[in-house]
């Protein structure tokens, strides 16, 4: 379910958004528009171990992102160990790339 106002997520038995004061529609029935987005590499990682740690810093800054890996790492799932040369890039929307960094930075190694 999903405010038609605000279009905040419900679970299926909540028929009132708590913000708007509207009654909830199928979700299925909106047809909402999904926004352009361009992305922005953030500094290189040494590993899936420092690129999870930004990623939680991320997620706890509600910053969205991605992970790209080399593809030996994600297909034979041996993330947890640190390949020579293993890079990991984290990509977010360019209008958080600022902040991103900055909140990164010391994990990237491009602190200053």
């Amino acid at each position: 379910m999903i405010c038609p106002e605000c279009h905040a997520d419900y679970l299926n038995h909540i028929k009132k958004c708590g913000d708007c004061n509207v009654s909830l529609v199928d979700a299925c029935v909106l047809d909402l528009p999904i926004p352009e987005m361009t992305w922005s590499a953030l500094p290189p990682f040494s590993g899936k171990i420092y690129a999870d740690m930004a990623g939680e810093i991320l997620d706890n800054n509600d910053i969205a992102y991605y992970l790209k890996m080399n593809w030996a790492s994600s297909a034979y799932s041996i993330e947890a160990a640190n390949l020579t040369g293993d890079i990991v890039r984290i990509f977010v929307p360019k209008a958080s790339f600022e902040k991103a960094s900055n909140l990164v930075a010391s994990i990237s190694g491009e602190a200053q």
